[in-house]
């Protein structure tokens, strides 16, 4: 007896921790894509396997429920902290980090904080909106996947901060499974692309009154560009974020679009071209981009720079 407990003893020693890890069912992207916080510091989901669960939450300033959920928020923040990672992922679409600050010391968010500048990460967690919650366990499998701050998340963040098992996602819960817009257009000639949403209009509203307008006006202004620059391909890029066919198909009617127009349901026309304000005109040339804007306040004046493109 005494012999197979000191080959036990032996035998533990001699186990390093990475075997004792199980393995995740993330990628190898997901668990090693980095975040840089607003510090500075870079981190990656990889650096808390096999020592505490993650709870991230991608967010706007502009987002109504997202502001709202910001005290249950710091509340899970503040009780369950020692033994979860909590994370706060700012989309960086219409926003900076003075507007992310201010909400902040609103609420006195004590989280790491990060701002996704270049979309990589709204890209590879497939954010389809905000307020997005991702909850991790230990070995850092996903599960949760949601958008409400209820008690379903509340008790599974309470098991899980306890070291209490939990049913996990399906492996592909966060892979991009949607296509490559494909947009049928001829390379021959010059190409536009105007990115935008299907609510950036009313939404943006009493948040963002002067990307409101934007948004008015870019479409408006596009559809008389479109006939103004017959020699250009026009097409219109709509935003995935809360839209599907219906909401498409509103929009179109609502300001009858005169050009091709489809959703970018993989987001990757978004994240090709680093659009980060709603909304941006894009026009390319030779797969080199001629024209970047977001600004629709002067009409003649934008149709006097591309004229001379």
């Amino acid at each position: 007896m005494l012999k197979r407990l000191l080959l036990s003893i032996t035998l533990t020693l001699f186990i390093s921790p990475v075997s004792l890890l199980q393995a995740s069912n993330l990628s190898k992207q997901l668990l090693t894509v980095p975040m840089t916080l607003t510090t500075g510091e870079v981190i990656t989901l990889e650096q808390y396997q096999g020592k505490k669960p993650v709870y991230l939450k991608f967010w706007a300033t502009w987002c109504k429920p997202c502001i709202e959920q910001m005290p249950h928020f710091e509340k899970i923040s503040q009780q369950h902290g020692d033994n979860l990672a909590v994370i706060a992922i700012n989309l960086g679409i219409n926003d900076n980090l003075t507007a992310v600050q201010k909400v902040q010391q609103e609420f006195n968010l004590s989280m790491p904080m990060a701002i996704d500048n270049s979309g990589d990460l709204a890209q590879a967690f497939r954010l389809l909106g905000t307020p997005y919650h991702l909850l991790f366990d230990k070995q850092m499998n996903l599960v949760h996947l949601g958008h409400k701050a209820d008690s379903v998340l509340d008790n599974k963040i309470a098991l899980i901060s306890n070291n209490q098992p939990l049913d996990l996602l399906a492996d592909n819960a966060i892979t991009e499974t949607a296509l490559p817009l494909e947009l049928g257009l001829n390379n021959n000639k010059t190409q536009a692309f105007l990115f935008t949403a299907s609510w950036c209009d009313w939404y943006f509203k009493d948040s963002r009154p002067s990307a409101s307008q934007q948004c008015i006006a870019a479409q408006n202004s596009v559809n008389d560009l479109t006939l103004q620059f017959d020699n250009i391909e026009w097409q219109g890029i709509i935003s995935r974020l809360w839209t599907g066919p219906a909401e498409l198909a509103n929009y179109t009617k609502k300001y009858q679009v005169k050009h091709a127009i489809a959703i970018d349901v993989s987001n990757g026309m978004f994240h090709q071209y680093a659009v980060k304000e709603l909304p941006s005109l894009v026009i390319v040339k030779n797969g080199e981009v001629i024209l970047k804007t977001s600004d629709f306040s002067e009409p003649e004046s934008l149709a006097k720079q591309i004229s001379k493109l």
